[in-house]
């Protein structure tokens, strides 16, 4: 079976509401599916968990803001909802390898990366490597 729609519906999902909590029973409501069948056919088709991809797209909408604005990273934190800078300078440094201090003096670009077909999204130098590599 084809899921392109169904990913695509959670992909969307989740990029419109990347700075809030995501709320999985209004994602259940707006595609029609549970949350079980949601995760594992996100999974399948995108050979990455749905909790793993939502880090990764706050990870990167954050990043992008500690390159292009003045806000301090805990309010940047805070605002990807982030409990605290501990907290998010460990997934911070999980996803791109660098802390966020660290990130915000080295500079290293981000980039427009296609997420799914006809839609793009802020991407991180990693990210385009590994989406390069499952071509």
């Amino acid at each position: 079976m084809d899921y392109f729609f169904t990913v695509l519906s959670v992909i969307v999902f989740v990029e419109n509401r990347v700075q809030d909590r995501i709320d999985y029973n209004e994602l259940e409501k707006a595609t029609g599916f549970s949350l079980a069948h949601i995760r594992d056919v996100f999974a399948k088709t995108t050979g990455t968990t749905l909790s793993k991809y939502i880090l990764n797209r706050k990870i990167a909408n954050a990043a992008y803001e500690i390159l292009y604005n003045r806000h301090s990273i805990i309010t940047i934190a805070t605002k990807y909802g982030f409990s605290n800078h501990d907290t998010f300078t460990r997934a911070f440094k999980r996803v791109t390898g660098l802390t966020p201090s660290e990130f915000r003096r080295k500079r290293p670009p981000v980039r427009r990366i296609m997420l799914c077909a006809g839609l793009f999204g802020i991407g991180l130098p990693n990210q385009e490597k590994r989406e390069d590599d499952k071509s």
